[in-house]
């Protein structure tokens, strides 16, 4: 039988809320009159998250060849929008390092998954020349955040979902919504509007395996989808639906991408794995 919508409410409410500086960067990472003293003194009202943020500034992905030792450095030589990227890393890092039994994530899967999904995205939107870099790294991080909601539900269905899938000319997060009543991304839009996360967010969240459904944030949407299909094509950890949720060839054709288009982003995106430090 479906989940009931209170039901699937109730666990996103259960969830611990993020921490009200890192939803105060992303509101003032898009203000164009932010000052970086200002930015500085809401990361550091949260010492743990400036921690986090400077722990993976000094990452092998931002690549400076000597170390950022303070807020001020970082917000300066990185910008504003990766800035964002980094607070939402360091605060949804201890939820996606859980297991998740009901999709067969192990500890820490779904945090690589979701980093590599990110850092793919980034990379996607420099390829293709679109000016939402930054945000499309922050929403690939978020983008399975519903997962962490409904995988006890899967737990329940799995083995049904995935006879049925290999049955049915229908893809995984498809069967995920005639089962449950409500697939992954639907469910992390919902986390993502209890977050209070700005629209373009929740929409890439929400759409990352119909982008055409989006209204106002097709492209973000788009990309995420083609993206989390890279990560997933490196087999980190995404989970048992991995490889029955399949790229749409409209998604791909939308921004004209080819096999050696995709075949060449696959091999730079998985030169990050070589560095673990990128996922600490």
């Amino acid at each position: 039988m479906p989940v009931k919508l209170e039901h699937i409410l109730n666990r996103v409410n259960a969830l611990p809320p993020l921490p009200t500086a890192a939803v105060q960067i992303v509101t003032l990472t898009k203000n164009p009159s932010t000052t970086v003293k200002e930015l500085e003194a809401v990361i550091g009202q949260d010492p743990a998250l400036a921690a986090g943020m400077l722990k993976q500034a000094n990452s092998a992905y931002y690549g400076y060849a000597r170390r950022i030792s303070s807020l001020q450095e970082a917000i300066v030589m990185l910008g504003f929008q990766s800035i964002q990227g980094l607070a939402m890393a360091s605060a949804v890092a201890p939820m996606l390092k859980t297991g998740l039994i009901g999709y067969e994530i192990e500890q820490e899967g779904l945090w690589k998954h979701s980093m590599l999904t990110a850092m793919a995205a980034k990379r996607l939107c420099q390829y293709l020349k679109l000016p939402f870099t930054e945000v499309a790294f922050t929403t690939g991080l978020l983008h399975d955040i519903g997962k962490l909601v409904i995988s006890i539900y899967i737990q329940e269905v799995n083995t049904v979902l995935l006879k049925k899938v290999q049955e049915a000319a229908l893809s995984y997060v498809e069967l995920e919504e005639k089962v449950i009543g409500y697939d992954h991304a639907t469910v992390g839009g919902y986390l993502a509007i209890n977050w209070n996360l700005p629209e373009d967010l929740v929409e890439g969240i929400s759409f990352h395996h119909s982008p055409l459904k989006a209204q106002n944030y097709m492209d973000l949407a788009s990309v995420i989808h083609i993206a989390n299909g890279l990560a997933s094509l490196l087999g980190t950890g995404g989970g048992v639906d991995s490889f029955f949720n399949p790229l749409q060839q409209e998604i791909l054709d939308r921004f004209n991408l080819k096999e050696k288009d995709l075949e060449r982003l696959i091999a730079e995106v998985g030169e990050y794995l070589v560095d673990p430090s990128i996922f600490g």
